[in-house]
């Protein structure tokens, strides 16, 4: 019997859903996994397109021409993304102590295991069905297949970016989206009378629905990442967990701890270092995250008019009053946004501003440690304010990385405060004001009449003079200033990273140029072009990323967004390649000089412009770079021709380079080299592409 087409293509159509779907539940996965690291962003990608990229290539060597086994496969794409999800949380306590952190080697291990099995199929799969429509002779050629499979990756990114996050969790996300895959392949067993299997699946079938849409089995699925939880939420901004350990309750965000109850030492020290050192009545005070628990009590004793509280997730508080941390007090004020948002928009000057936020190891907090953020600070506070925070140190012994960290940040606020002190203990609390400042807290404590339990019994012992000396001497003034787009803090982080576990990026790097070396040299020039535009895609996906992060702060919430806009541009382009063009190299030119373009522009705004972009611009940009790129592979498909059965070899081009871009890019040259550099290496890549074209025999 002759294979329908439709169902075919709405098989195409239903795996870019629930393939688009499954990589942006699974990133936020594993972003929650790692503390909000935006690395493993990329490191997702990377295996996601790398793998990919192999099971289009695995198509060239074994065709499914049955539609039996076409239809397996289907539903098995369609199933596996619910294990997938459950691997993921149970296989970290295999692969990582639980408690520790995880090396760079260790989580490609844990990212390239989980994701391999479902992108090396979807990746097969879409060869496949060009193959299985041919072998029934129906046309259809290789620009309509990757349309297709466009449509389908769009319409999954607009529905899980634009609803889905709003309101479901990952479980149920999974089982919505799996929907479409699951009816066309029970009506390809129908309507080919493959009784038995339909049977056998519908069982198969029922099984995911039930536990997929079981809230309390995907809650017990965290136990192991979080222990005995009491709440659980998955919200826009992040995954918000309450956990019980004896008496003592945890709050976690997207898997970091923010703050756990009878912490009376870190409530104190983050409130009267700084202000301590105020005089005469207080007005207003700014607290940038950390105001669950003592924290807002130990602030209340100086009695300030009025406490701005920023939170960026609604919901944390909303949790956090349920549980009775957070009580409403005379003049406090909490808002819900993001905290540098706030202090660009609001109009009040603060006597003090608190930032209580975990180290700068990732975009999102290096934001509030840059140069551009400290001189927001200044501007919003009054004559002789104060600001404060702090990050992880050591009483005893300062390595060379946390001189490093201490000295960045040091040379940072110089630049915009006169006086600058550090008390060191288990964290170093950085204290800036242009008043004079004093480390000698329990005095300053006592002549306002403030009563504390820790400071006032334990300070002298903790803060003394040889461990103020030390960190004092700790400090470089040759060191690099912290900025938005050259991130030195997360340079050393980084380093830190790798030095812990004893391991280096080198090897890594340095097998994975040879091995795209050899595998350039035997391309055709055609492939080329796709293999180094999807580079430079997925270079300029990653850095509007982070450059979206540095400004907005929540990528997390808006990361299928900026997939989405690059995914929507691929289907414009690809359609203007297949209906608008004759199919030569001359066409590759043109679309490769508008690349380099837009790549140039990313450079000036980095550079020279710098101003807050409204996020429109993000995704308008993302739009057209990915518009010229879509546009390139129904021309390179046609410059080389049907005949030849291009599609696995350019799907797996276009997916291999896409896949060392974003690798390359996302987890290396922008943690080490900055935004600025590399752009220039992307750009320096995309001149090499166009020199082939423009040197090679024109068509």
């Amino acid at each position: 019997m002759r294979v329908n087409k439709n169902l075919i293509v709405w098989a195409i159509i239903g795996t870019g859903i629930s393939s688009v779907t499954t990589q942006l539940v699974t990133i936020r996965e594993f972003i929650t996994q790692f503390h909000g690291n935006e690395i493993t962003i990329s490191l997702v990608l990377f295996a996601w397109l790398l793998f990919n990229g192999a099971g289009s290539l695995l198509c060239r060597q074994f065709k499914v021409t049955g539609i039996s086994l076409y239809s397996l496969l289907i539903l098995f794409i369609a199933i596996w993304p619910f294990p997938q999800l459950i691997i993921i949380r149970y296989l970290r306590d295999i692969l990582i102590l639980h408690g520790a952190s995880a090396g760079f080697y260790q989580i490609l291990l844990y990212v390239g295991i989980t994701t391999a099995p479902y992108a090396l199929l979807t990746g097969y799969i879409l060869p496949c069905s060009l193959e299985l429509i041919k072998a029934n002779y129906h046309d259809f050629t290789s620009g309509e297949l990757y349309i297709t499979d466009n449509i389908g990756d769009i319409l999954g990114g607009v529905i899980f970016s634009f609803i889905l996050v709003y309101w479901f969790n990952p479980f149920t996300t999974i089982a919505l989206t799996s929907s479409i895959l699951i009816l066309i392949s029970l009506a390809m067993f129908i309507r080919y009378k493959k009784n038995h299997l339909a049977v056998v699946s519908l069982m198969i079938i029922a099984t995911f629905y039930i536990y997929a849409l079981n809230q309390g089995f995907e809650r017990s699925t965290l136990a192991g990442q979080y222990g005995e939880i009491l709440k659980y939420k998955e919200t826009p901004i992040g995954r918000l967990v309450i956990t019980k350990e004896a008496n003592q309750h945890t709050f976690w965000e997207s898997g970091t701890p923010l703050y756990s109850t009878g912490d009376i030492q870190g409530s104190e020290e983050k409130i009267h270092y700084p202000m301590s050192q105020l005089e005469g009545k207080i007005e207003d005070v700014l607290l940038v995250s950390g105001g669950i628990g003592e924290t807002l009590s130990e602030l209340s004793k100086y009695q300030p008019k009025n406490i701005d509280y920023v939170e960026l997730d609604p919901a944390l508080i909303d949790m956090a009053k349920a549980e009775g941390l957070i009580n409403n007090r005379p003049g406090l004020n909490i808002i819900s946004m993001d905290g540098r948002a706030w202090l660009k928009q609001t109009r009040k000057s603060y006597d003090a501003i608190i930032i209580d936020l975990p180290d700068p190891d990732t975009f999102q907090l290096n934001r509030f440690y840059t140069s551009e953020f400290f001189r927001l600070t200044r501007e919003k506070l009054r004559q002789n304010g104060i600001l404060s925070f702090s990050v992880n140190s050591y009483e005893n012994y300062i390595s060379e990385i946390i001189k490093k960290k201490l000295s960045s940040i040091h040379n940072t606020l110089n630049q915009y405060y006169k006086n600058v002190i550090i008390i060191p203990g288990g964290a170093a609390f950085f204290i800036c004001s242009d008043r004079a400042l004093n480390y000698d807290i329990p005095s300053l404590l006592a002549k306002r009449s403030i009563a504390t339990g820790y400071i006032q019994n334990y300070y002298y012992g903790n803060v003394t003079n040889d461990r103020i000396n030390q960190i004092r001497g700790a400090i470089d003034s040759k060191e690099y200033m912290n900025t938005d787009f050259e991130p030195r803090l997360l340079n050393i982080a980084y380093k830190e990273w790798f030095s812990k576990h004893g391991s280096s990026p080198g090897i890594f790097l340095f097998a994975a140029g040879i091995i795209g070396i050899i595998y350039i040299i035997f391309m055709k020039k055609e492939e080329f072009i796709l293999f180094s535009s999807g580079i430079a895609a997925m270079s300029a996906e990653m850095l509007v990323i982070y450059c979206f992060q540095i400004i907005y702060g929540y990528v997390y919430l808006k990361v299928g967004v900026i997939v989405t806009a690059f995914l929507f541009g691929l289907l414009p382009g690809a359609i203007a390649g297949t209906i608008f063009t004759q199919k030569k190299r001359s066409e590759l030119v043109i679309s490769e000089f508008f690349i380099l373009a837009l790549l140039i522009c990313l450079f000036v705004w980095v550079n020279f412009i710098k101003t807050d972009l409204h996020q429109a611009w993000f995704i308008l940009y993302s739009i057209l770079f990915s518009f010229f790129c879509g546009f390139q592979f129904p021309v390179a498909t046609g410059i080389i021709g049907e005949k030849t059965s291009p599609v696995a070899g350019c799907i797996a081009a276009d997916l291999a380079g896409a896949a060392l871009g974003t690798l390359f890019a996302g987890a290396f040259l922008v943690p080490l080299a900055g935004i600025h550099a590399t752009i220039i290496i992307v750009i320096s890549i995309k001149i090499i592409s166009s020199m082939t074209l423009l040197f090679s025999k024109r068509v």
